[in-house]
């Protein structure tokens, strides 16, 4: 098994450069594309929010993504929970 080289790539967000160091094998495409998610979102917050606070924002921004990434867990679990359900009434029959 061969190790992955970490590498460095540059992102944009909100107009602050970060160099992000990749461990993994995720491609520096997808990086980049989310570092534009990421960039897009704290946009619409700050115009939504009325503040230049790049701090505030990004706090902002991670509740957020927070209060989604919990809302799709639980969408899943639901749904892992209707699929058992299912599956368990075809196996009784």
């Amino acid at each position: 098994m061969s190790k992955i080289k970490p590498r460095t790539i540059e992102v944009d967000i909100y107009d602050q450069k970060y160099s992000i160091v990749l461990k993994s094998s995720l491609a520096e495409a997808e990086v980049r594309e989310l570092a534009e998610e990421i960039d897009v979102r704290m946009r619409n917050i700050a115009s939504q929010a009325n503040t230049p606070d790049s701090l505030r924002v990004a706090i902002l921004t991670a509740l957020h993504l927070a209060q989604e990434y919990r809302e799709l867990q639980r969408n899943c679990e639901q749904k892992t929970d209707e699929w058992s359900r299912a599956l368990e009434q075809v196996l009784r029959k």
